[in-house]
């Protein structure tokens, strides 16, 4: 006979970094002039984008900052995910040859929760404006659709340890 035990929690590390206000407000000002809604990956009826954009040097300078800092890594993976009225993400990982963790951080104040789950069981957080949360890679997550005004808009990263800066 085999037993598994799962005897360690998954850590989710939650903190706050404000974002320079003529930053956000570029961040915020691209949203508004390239909103589409599509599906792309695991966004439903949202927006995604995956390539450069006004603001992003800046944040990308500024989470590296701290992810240096505090977690030895840098963003090897970036993107926006734009979430409108009753639009979703379905459960997803980001399993990746270039990350060692994942992260969100978040640029609107209107934002319904993300969930994680793993073995049967979830946990649910409600971010605010300027909180970022960093997680395992493989940790499965998802928003629910929820009625909304404003947009939902975070900024999706996944983090490579500097020792593997050279392999991205």
């Amino acid at each position: 006979m085999i037993n598994t035990y799962n005897l360690f929690a998954v850590p989710v590390v939650h903190g706050k970094l404000p974002l320079q206000p003529i930053v956000h407000k570029k961040i915020l000002s691209f949203v508004d002039d390239n909103y589409t809604e599509s599906d792309l990956r695991s966004n439903r009826k949202g927006f995604q984008f995956h390539k450069d954009f006004e603001g992003k040097k800046e944040m990308d300078e500024l989470i590296n900052q701290m992810m240096l800092k505090t977690f030895n890594s840098h963003i090897s993976w970036s993107w926006l995910n734009v979430l409108g009225d009753n639009s979703y993400n379905n459960p997803h990982s980001h399993p990746t040859l270039h990350s060692n963790f994942s992260g969100v951080f978040y640029l609107s104040n209107e934002n319904n929760n993300i969930i994680f789950t793993r073995d049967n069981e979830t946990f649910s957080f409600q971010p605010t404006i300027f909180d970022f949360l960093i997680f395992p890679y493989s940790l499965v997550h998802y928003v629910l659709p929820e009625k909304r005004k404003e947009k939902r808009i975070c900024y999706a990263f996944n983090l490579k340890t500097l020792e593997d800066k050279n392999n991205v």
